[in-house]
């Protein structure tokens, strides 16, 4: 596919995701969907960070992340706050 296209397909997905998930007042199934797709999608996307060998610059005395693992490292605060929303969605689909 390529890196541009995956980008870019991720990039969508993770927007329509956003919209399930704030569409928790008016569909909370929806929003349960959104959060457990937010949650698998950002593993997957952290999942890079060990995989791929682009993520650390390892020249500079120590390791540091490079560029873009520095831009995938943000989706660890996604994930964080995907749980919670994923918690409080199933508990009003519940009700």
């Amino acid at each position: 596919m390529g890196e541009k296209r995956t980008a870019q397909l991720i990039g969508v997905t993770e927007i329509a995701i956003g919209f399930l998930i704030a569409a928790e007042p008016f569909a909370p199934r929806a929003s349960a969907v959104g959060s457990m797709g937010a949650i698998g999608m950002f593993l997957t996307t952290l999942s890079f960070m060990a995989t791929n060998p682009g993520m650390r610059q390892e020249n500079h005395g120590t390791t540091k992340l490079s560029m873009v693992g520095q831009f995938l490292l943000k989706d660890s605060v996604s994930l964080g706050a995907a749980i919670p929303t994923a918690a409080e969605s199933l508990k009003h689909k519940r009700h």
